[in-house]
């Protein structure tokens, strides 16, 4: 049991780590770790707290926050508003559908990211609410079923050339819409946890916060781009795992 523990909170550590800096990644990785040891709703109300806080203290800390916020939910909205509406939905895939539907599902977009990193030539896409719709709602979708939001909200924002200030702040408050939703819906299974779940929650809080913070403070020491390839090597055992999960439980 321990030894399930300490992966689990060595995974959700280095998951937070490179969202300190890079600004994105927890949520998937840490989903994808618990799952391997916990039903996937279970997993991702685990970590609906954590994220919770790490969206809040991201958006909170920026400089001019109340004003930066209005700014990106005007000129975002439809991004925005339909990974809201995106996320109401996937979740309710989350308590309806078969469990190894959703692990095949994770699997895939896992491997759909990593090999999307991997890509010679960038996608291109021009700037429009046509595609902000599209690609909100697919990782509203895929986020509150999975909690991997973050492929296509980073494939959009990537390929229409958004600065990293922008990416951090849309993907931040797309994040904490979702998680507010999954929130709203899953806080029954929060409920029924018992001791060990619950200290396990605290533990998981306590060690991405710091992680989060460690990782936005050596962000200029540290090649993110060799970070980036350990993180897509894991990324590819546990969409490997998800997808193993997914075939074995159909």
């Amino acid at each position: 049991m321990y030894k399930t523990e300490f992966l689990t909170l060595l995974l959700c550590a280095l998951a937070a780590l490179l969202h300190g800096l890079s600004g994105f990644g927890f949520p998937m990785i840490s989903t994808a770790a618990l799952s391997l040891f916990h039903p996937l709703q279970t997993a991702i109300a685990m970590v609906l707290i954590p994220c919770i806080i790490m969206n809040l203290s991201v958006l909170g800390t920026h400089e001019k926050a109340p004003i930066s916020l209005l700014y990106y939910v005007k000129n975002y909205w439809s991004l925005i508003g339909s990974s809201l509406i995106g996320s109401l939905f996937g979740v309710m895939l989350l308590l309806y559908i078969d469990e190894s539907y959703l692990k095949l599902l994770l699997g895939m977009v896992i491997w759909l990211y990593v090999l999307d990193q991997f890509r010679s030539q960038p996608l291109h896409l021009r700037r429009s609410i046509k595609n902000m719709l599209i690609f909100g709602l697919l990782a509203g979708v895929i986020g509150g079923a999975t909690n991997a939001m973050a492929p296509f909200l980073m494939m959009y924002l990537l390929s229409t050339q958004h600065s990293k200030n922008d990416i951090v702040m849309i993907t931040n408050i797309s994040f904490l819409a979702s998680k507010l939703i999954q929130l709203s819906i899953l806080y029954p299974t929060l409920l029924t946890f018992d001791q060990a779940q619950i200290y396990l929650l605290c533990a998981i809080t306590i060690f991405s916060l710091f992680f989060i913070y460690l990782g936005s403070k050596i962000r200029i020491h540290i090649s993110q781009q060799k970070f980036k390839r350990l993180i897509l090597v894991i990324l590819t055992v546990l969409g490997t795992n998800a997808l193993w999960q997914g075939i074995n439980m159909i």
